[in-house]
């Protein structure tokens, strides 16, 4: 039997692979991961990979990490298919996973990560890909942003001072200012409460959060708000918000790591033109948004300063006037004396 020296082997096998390249031979190809950027806290998480097989050539294995560690593998030609590896902040729902699906229930950020699927085609060639792509758990703040000013009138001229804050979220949240329903630049957000702020008891306020956006539906222009910014605000953020649950129940659970939550504190200060008033009113909105999953508001109605009118005889002295209505009550009495007489 003829031996054939290595190199002489390499070089065939690089000969043939570039033939059947060449014809069309790719095997497997065409891997994509799908998984979400972020989550909110407590949701059910579906992690997709998708792939494509030529000439016949089977499915050998298709594996889930979460960094290094494995959590989840598929072998088709194995029973059962499935298996399941313990992860902390990981928990595989087997009924709803398969081949091409994961799905996670109640999400904590204790998931979060970087999550990667590995893909290996049968033999002869163990042809494997890999893709992967990072998940972010959202803690929404507790409630919703404060707003506070330093007076409940304004006029014009005069200089407008407004705090807005949010509680401790992950990621914090980004807060925007709307004066009419039109937004307007703010100072740079810090991420500490100023000495002097306090919580008031957490109100009910317009939160959002749920399972999934419905197609035409924007938070700060529903007809479940009593006012709603304008549609040159909503031109400039596209992004939908989503619709609130039927039944906002609170996620529990059990802190295993550090606790990055922050508060998002900004401030807003202009002087007041005529034109920032509409119909005697100035409306100040602060909007506290995380990524498409959670928006929330604060607002303050500014009535107008309106000036003290003089008098037109000019400043008048109370006991002149006070004299002055003794003598004519007193005139009347005796005019009504003197016609009762005659």
């Amino acid at each position: 039997m003829e031996v054939i020296p290595p190199c002489r082997s390499r070089i065939f096998v690089a000969f043939f692979a570039t033939i059947f390249w060449g014809m069309g031979v790719r095997g497997l190809h065409n891997l994509e991961i799908n998984v979400p950027n972020a989550v909110l806290l407590g949701e059910t998480v579906t992690l997709e990979c998708s792939w494509q097989l030529e000439d016949e050539e089977a499915l050998y294995s298709v594996k889930w990490y979460r960094g290094r560690e494995e959590f989840y593998r598929y072998i088709p030609k194995e029973l059962p298919h499935t298996r399941v590896f313990p992860l902390p902040g990981i928990e595989v729902d087997i009924s709803r996973s398969g081949a091409r699906r994961v799905v996670l229930q109640q999400a904590t950020p204790a998931m979060a990560g970087r999550f990667r699927c590995e893909v290996s085609a049968d033999a002869p060639t163990f042809h494997t890909e890999i893709r992967s792509a990072p998940l972010e758990v959202v803690e929404p703040p507790e409630w919703g942003p404060k707003l506070v000013s330093d007076r409940s009138w304004y006029g014009v001229g005069s200089t407008l001072h407004a705090t807005c804050a949010t509680p401790p979220s992950y990621p914090p949240a980004n807060l925007t200012f709307a004066l009419n329903g039109l937004e307007v630049e703010t100072e740079l957000a810090v991420h500490m409460l100023p000495a002097w702020f306090k919580w008031d008891p957490p109100p009910k306020v317009e939160t959002t959060t749920t399972d999934a956006p419905d197609q035409d539906f924007n938070f700060f222009h529903d007809d479940s708000n009593l006012q709603y910014l304008d549609e040159s605000y909503i031109n400039l953020h596209k992004e939908e918000i989503r619709r609130p649950p039927k039944e906002n129940s609170k996620v529990t659970y059990e802190r295993t790591g550090p606790d990055y939550r922050l508060p998002t504190v900004s401030e807003l200060s202009f002087v007041v033109q005529n034109e920032a008033f509409e119909r005697g009113s100035l409306r100040l909105t602060c909007i506290a948004s995380i990524y498409n999953l959670y928006a929330s508001r604060s607002e303050l109605i500014f009535d107008m300063e309106q000036p003290e009118v003089a008098s037109v005889l000019g400043v008048r002295n109370s006991a002149l006037d006070s004299t002055s209505r003794s003598m004519y009550r007193t005139t009347i009495s005796a005019l009504l004396i003197f016609y009762v007489i005659r």
